[in-house]
């Protein structure tokens, strides 16, 4: 049950399974909804974009082995004090004015009302607001129209079915500030007042969500909005990101004016539970909320004693998201001064630039090495491993490079530290994922041209 006692001004606490990408396992989602259960969370919305029966076959049933799984879950969520969530995604091929489309998805909703489920949602985004059927061309004057009567039309029925059930709405136009398009005004004037409307802020990934904004939305759409908060999220173009940094820039005003919010997963769901600790403290107190206090407490909490100064380290240098964070703010104040350094004439051998540096990159491989060979958390190493071994290569191709600079000065053969400098540096140019960005490319780039320049004077 929920351990957490501390009442919230949010009726409405959740998290969203909805990224496109490989969705959880049956373990990692019921984990998670135990965990949540656990730090103020009480909705979990299930709708990820690549669950086949969910969007693309939405008309499909799922295989009886996958409902059994998702009854266990449910349970686990009742017994966590958790809503399950169950969302829909036909948008991709409904025909509005076709009844069996229709039936297709009230048979699919039935099937999870059976296994308990109480709270439903449609999502409509991600596609254009056009027509894909001539046959709703002739049926309905407005694409806004068409979404209006399908989903005043399911929330009447799953009323008939148990008034205690509850049924929202992603509508295809999420976002904005005034004016927004005719589609939300006319969504707004004609759903039913009982049907929550999600709203991502002013874009689809905010890095402000203000009281005014959704105020603002709420006036369009009749009815205060659910806030989608699409961090942490990291799929898409944003797949190389790892979103691990406190939540920002969400107003403390924002209970005035919203049901709720509902903070969209990683991929990752072990990582993702740093951001969300950050986000359950932000819930229960917007006003007193302090993004890095509760961050670290957050790292202790996931990571365990042994290893949050570990994880910190390599933190610190990930955290490029829509928020407008610095990436690797110490990072890059280090490289900075070493390259300037360099530049302005001071040895590798005696700079204290360069050695600050070098002392920097040197405690994060260590917490690196912690991270992947002694923290107890093997799921969250397991997450987080593709950018720890970036974050390394990065770190010893600056490292190299240094003891290459440092041998050249000595007048001594550097061939041995000059091929690793070279191997790491072409695994992390190379990278499929991102960590501490460009930060060190200038650096190193200049390092290999002063190595040059030394390789041709010595032949």
């Amino acid at each position: 049950m929920n351990t957490d006692t501390v009442p919230s001004p949010f009726p409405i606490r959740g998290v969203a399974e909805a990224f496109y990408g490989v969705y959880y396992t049956p373990v990692e989602r019921n984990d998670l909804i135990r965990f949540i259960g656990q730090h103020g969370f009480n909705t979990y919305l299930y709708g990820p974009k690549n669950d086949r029966q969910h969007r693309n076959r939405w008309r499909e049933p799922y295989p009886a082995k996958t409902m059994q799984q998702f009854a266990d879950t449910v349970a686990i969520a009742r017994d966590s004090g958790v809503t399950f969530c169950y969302a829909i995604g036909p948008v991709v091929s409904m025909c509005y004015s076709d009844e069996a489309d229709y039936h297709a998805i009230i048979t699919k909703l039935e099937a999870f009302y059976r296994l308990g489920v109480r709270s439903f949602c449609a999502v409509l985004d991600d596609m254009k607001p056009e027509f894909l059927h001539e046959a709703d061309r002739r049926c309905y004057n407005s694409y806004a129209e068409a979404h209006v009567h399908l989903c005043n039309r399911l929330f009447e029925w799953l009323q008939a079915l148990d008034p205690a059930c509850t049924f929202s709405l992603c509508p295809t136009l999420y976002y904005g500030r005034p004016p927004f398009d005719s589609y939300v005004y006319e969504i707004g004037m004609g759903l039913y007042p009982e049907i929550d409307v999600f709203y991502t802020g002013a874009d689809i990934c905010s890095p402000q969500i203000t009281a005014a904004d959704a105020a603002a939305f709420a006036q369009a759409i009749k009815r205060p909005p659910l806030i989608w908060d699409n961090y942490p999220v990291n799929d898409l173009g944003m797949q190389p990101e790892m979103h691990i940094g406190p939540v920002r820039g969400r107003g403390a005003r924002l209970p005035t004016q919203t049901r709720g919010i509902v903070a969209n997963l990683m991929l990752q769901a072990e990582a993702s539970k740093i951001p969300l600790l950050t986000y359950a403290e932000y819930m229960r107190n917007p006003d007193g909320y302090d993004p890095d206090a509760a961050w670290e407490r957050a790292l202790y909490t996931v990571a365990g004693d042994d290893s949050a100064a570990a994880l910190r380290l390599f933190a610190e240098n990930s955290l490029q998201s829509c928020l407008d964070v610095l990436e690797a703010a110490k990072l890059d104040r280090l490289t900075e001064a070493a390259y300037a350094a360099l530049r302005g004439g001071e040895r590798a051998s005696d700079s204290p630039a360069v050695a600050a540096l070098d002392a920097y990159l040197t405690a994060v491989d260590e917490a690196l090495y912690h991270l992947k060979y002694r923290m107890d958390n093997l799921a969250l190493r397991n997450n987080l491993l593709p950018w720890i071994e970036l974050l390394e290569a990065w770190g010893w191709s600056v490292r190299y490079g240094f003891g290459v600079l440092r041998k050249i000065e000595q007048g001594v053969p550097f061939d041995d530290p000059l091929w690793r400098m070279k191997e790491y540096w072409a695994l992390a140019k190379n990278h499929y994922k991102r960590v501490a960005g460009k930060i060190v490319v200038p650096l190193v780039e200049y390092m290999l041209d002063i190595i040059a320049q030394a390789e041709k004077e010595t032949r």
